[in-house]
């Protein structure tokens, strides 16, 4: 019964049942509790759905500190740390699956949830990581408001909901 309900609500908001149920920022938003909206404002900022994207996050020196993959842009670093719980992890199926990307970034989300709360300074942790220096915290803040106005633009159709099926 609650099945037929919501084929009849995806079918009355024009949206194909398919597709929806098939989209993975959706099955990760539903499996880990969070809202799919702010897993694609997260994605938009990150990569701008790019499922291929990386990005060298480099020193003063210029040097390479670390590398960020896939449409959530998975740290190298958070990958490591997975992987003694998820030993296959690695960067190229970071990149080759944008479907496990944003599980994996879902995931990521979910557990600064559960250890900071569900609000903004988990958020920007995303991205900004937990040290308490100056500079981390005023980074936290930013991405956590441009991730809330990504999110609303998302919520307007201002930014495509993009869909993302698995391979």
């Amino acid at each position: 019964m609650r099945s037929i309900f919501l084929a009849i609500a995806l079918l009355a908001s024009g949206l194909n049942i398919s597709n929806s149920l098939a989209d993975c920022f959706n099955q990760a938003g539903q499996w880990y509790s969070i809202d799919p909206d702010y897993l694609r404002a997260i994605a938009w900022q990150e990569s701008r759905y790019n499922p291929k994207a990386i990005n060298y996050n480099r020193d003063a020196k210029g040097k390479i500190t670390s590398t960020d993959y896939g449409i959530m842009q998975i740290n190298d670093a958070t990958l490591r740390n997975f992987r003694k719980e998820y030993p296959a992890l690695t960067p190229e199926k970071m990149r080759a699956d944008p479907c496990l990307n944003i599980y994996v970034g879902a995931m990521v989300l979910r557990r600064n949830f559960n250890q900071y709360g569900a609000g903004w300074l988990a958020v920007g942790m995303y991205n900004a990581g937990v040290k308490n220096r100056e500079i981390t915290i005023r980074n936290r803040y930013r991405y956590a408001m441009l991730i809330d106005g990504h999110y609303k633009d998302i919520r307007a159709g201002k930014i495509p909901r993009k869909i993302i099926e698995r391979n």
